[in-house]
């Protein structure tokens, strides 16, 4: 689903014969980004501040979330099946990230930055909780340089509808049955753990 900054009261169904998921089981976190989450240089919260982290990800010069998105994101957030992750510094918010979960599938929709390195630690939040949980795929949908230097990789559609058929079978999910973790230490443990 995307939308444009020319109709912004309308959007468009899209997709693509391939998809970028990354592996939650062997995510690759660089020496330098284990150093700063565990430095809790960041807070981290889970959907503390949703419709911000949504207009943040929106101020872009030519964005696809434009007021139809941003109302469904709202209605999704309100039902339980849209969520944030919130990276801060000094009480400002200055990162986060959005996305859609269903039974054991995240569909990642957006993330921002206005700190080096702050929607990153935002990602390894949302991995290892997804982690916790039992997820098995986090879709990044389009490739992107940051999310392949992790370990995401490209699989066809087909492949894709696959997995969706395996891993969905409830509307709904426990995205938060469980708190976000508390430390940035017990993440990089774990992290580490995995890959």
């Amino acid at each position: 689903m995307m939308g444009g900054s020319d109709y912004p009261f309308s959007f468009d169904w899209c997709t693509s014969e391939q998809r970028f998921i990354v592996p939650l089981n062997k995510i690759i976190v660089s020496k330098r980004l284990k150093r700063r989450i565990r430095s809790e240089h960041f807070e981290v919260t889970m959907n503390d501040s949703f419709t911000d982290v949504v207009d943040r990800c929106a101020e872009r010069p030519d964005t696809w979330i434009n007021l139809a998105i941003k109302s469904v994101y709202q209605q999704l957030f309100e039902n339980g099946l849209a969520h944030s992750i919130e990276t801060w510094k000094d009480g400002v918010l200055v990162g986060g990230l959005i996305g859609i979960a269903v039974d054991r599938v995240f569909f990642g929709e957006s993330m921002f930055a206005r700190k080096s390195d702050a929607s990153k630690v935002a990602f390894i939040f949302l991995v290892d909780h997804l982690n916790r949980l039992g997820f098995k795929v986090l879709d990044a949908q389009v490739p992107t340089t940051h999310l392949a230097s992790m370990g995401a990789e490209e699989i066809s559609e087909e492949r894709f509808q696959k997995l969706l058929s395996t891993y969905i079978k409830h509307p709904k999910s426990q995205f938060t049955s469980l708190p976000l973790a508390s430390s940035g230490s017990e993440v990089v443990q774990r992290i580490s753990q995995k890959s």
